[in-house]
């Protein structure tokens, strides 16, 4: 009989206990259903939430797509883990969310370990220091600075030219890894002022670590809806290749400031060798004068730390984040455009004879002027970024509740905006929404619905401040490189398959032919 009874308890137990704890579960979100009823939400299961739909990293994009298609909607409320999200690619809600000054704060679980892993920045920063170190560096990023750079951009261009007259030999190459090197030599002479040179050592890698870390970040991402993050900091080489990445950002610094120190009639005999990136007696250390307005990044960081602006940690986090940004976004931009024109040679053409009518002879300086007689090579790069965004996703953290349009977001939600959904949108872009074709932007086709729709660099209150950085020295390698090649692959635009590492990548990298042009 007693056997019996704790069958009966038992039974009780195993059947009812998770119907319980799975009501209180509910409960406990009770407001934030409330709070967005019209939202639909997808419930997933306890502790993973929806995780699931994400399988694994490659997966993720297609996941988020799943996701909207299964739901039918484009706003959609679920768990990743412990965390509540709004997964959006609505241009309405992206709008008001980039453009309110409550949503300044990037999504916690979602940046929190890029933070981590370049010690702060731009990219990642909480609200108070973005604000005032966005203010302290957007002078660095001027028209008038910018446009003083086109001298470097057209020697990279030309650089770039003569590396690639070594792969026409009727071979399929994979040339992502040139182009990052290559837009890393250029985003440390433009920022750091450091001309890089064959066998610098540690910057032939630093595009490999900077891969490497961004990999390793995301999974740490995944890991941290779970709170499981902590286990990818055990992993040595993780940790080692930061520091490592750290480390060269300090030694361009310290260069930096040497050089300045020696160039300084008045230089108070600073010792760049007693300077130690984890010694916080580097405050004590007066940092000479510059005498000119600052023309580069780097330049007004140090201004700063010595008008006492900027921390050490400021100057070493900020030229981590603009650096790492500069390269790798311009990098899968270039590439991302070389790709499209190999598979769609009638696009190729047009834009060969656009730039053959500017710069008819093979070698050629682009400044700024002729950069606006090509309206066509517009088109063919905003719909590269349309199609393969350089960042696929971005994220906002709600501290307060925050009124969004008709929305009531409660505190503590995170937002996830897919660039890469919104920009796919057929009933904004049309039935063809799916395929590149330039002509998205012409005149006719490109209205306030689309504009509203197309954020490749995001927008409003954060928007990304190196944006027009990266377009011109886009249009310059470009104009290049189309003028002197033609591009061919056999790699199929249907069975382009990418994942997000932060940034956008090729789970496959298309591999390309090229022919020199008359």
């Amino acid at each position: 009989m007693e056997t019996l009874e704790t069958y009966k308890v038992f039974k009780f137990v195993f059947i009812f206990l998770p119907v319980i704890l799975f009501i209180h579960w509910l409960w406990t979100r009770r407001n934030l259903y409330k709070s967005i009823l019209n939202i639909p939400v997808l419930v997933g299961f306890p502790i993973i939430g929806s995780l699931h739909k994400m399988r694994h990293l490659n997966y993720m994009l297609r996941g988020f797509g799943n996701i909207f298609k299964d739901c039918k909607q484009y706003t959609v409320l679920l768990w990743m883990g412990f965390y509540p999200i709004i997964l959006t690619a609505d241009p309405d809600i992206i709008s008001n969310v980039l453009r309110s000054q409550d949503l300044i704060n990037k999504a916690e679980v979602f940046y929190y370990s890029m933070r981590n892993a370049f010690k702060g920045g731009l990219i990642s920063s909480k609200a108070t220091e973005w604000v005032h170190n966005r203010k302290m560096i957007n002078p660095s990023f001027s028209n008038k600075v910018l446009v003083s750079l086109f001298p470097i951009f057209n020697k990279s261009k030309n650089n770039l030219i003569g590396k690639f007259s070594a792969l026409v030999d009727n071979k399929n190459h994979k040339i992502l890894n040139m182009l990052q090197t290559l837009t890393l030599e250029i985003a440390i002479e433009t920022t750091m002022g450091k001309v890089m040179h064959k066998g610098d050592g540690m910057s032939n890698n630093w595009a490999v670590k900077v891969s490497f870390v961004m990999k390793l970040t995301m999974i740490q991402t995944l890991l941290s809806f779970v709170k499981l993050d902590s286990i990818i900091n055990y992993y040595i080489k993780f940790r080692r290749t930061k520091e490592e990445l750290y480390q060269f950002v300090y030694e361009l610094i310290r260069n930096k400031i040497s050089t300045n120190t020696n160039n300084n009639s008045n230089n108070n005999n600073i010792n760049t060798e007693e300077i130690n990136p984890n010694n916080m007696d580097i405050l004590k250390y007066p940092i000479p004068s510059i005498r000119k307005e600052p023309k580069i990044f780097i330049d007004q960081a140090i201004k700063l730390y010595e008008n006492e602006q900027f921390t050490w940690n400021d100057i070493i986090s900020e030229s981590n984040n603009i650096v790492a940004a500069a390269f790798e976004t311009t990098a899968n931009a270039i590439f991302s455009t070389l790709v499209m024109l190999a598979m769609h040679p009638d696009v190729q053409q047009r834009l060969f004879e656009e730039i053959l009518d500017v710069f008819p002879e093979k070698d050629f300086y682009v400044d700024c002027h002729q950069l606006t007689q090509l309206p066509y090579l517009n088109r063919v790069i905003n719909e590269t970024l349309r199609i393969a965004p350089s960042v696929p996703i971005i994220g906002r953290q709600v501290v307060e509740d925050t009124q969004i349009g008709e929305h009531v977001f409660p505190k503590d939600v995170q937002i996830l905006i897919s660039i890469y959904h919104l920009h796919r949108r057929t009933d904004i872009w049309g039935p063809n929404a799916d395929k590149f074709d330039p002509e998205h932007f012409s005149v006719e086709h490109f209205g306030e619905m689309q504009r509203n729709a197309y954020i490749p660099f995001s927008k409003g209150v954060r928007g990304c401040i190196g944006s027009r950085y990266a377009i011109f020295s886009m249009k310059i390698l470009l104009c290049g490189l189309v003028r002197n090649y033609e591009f061919e692959t056999d790699f199929k635009f249907e069975d382009i398959r990418y994942t997000s590492n932060i940034a956008l990548k090729y789970i496959v990298e298309p591999e390309l032919k090229m022919y020199r042009r008359a």
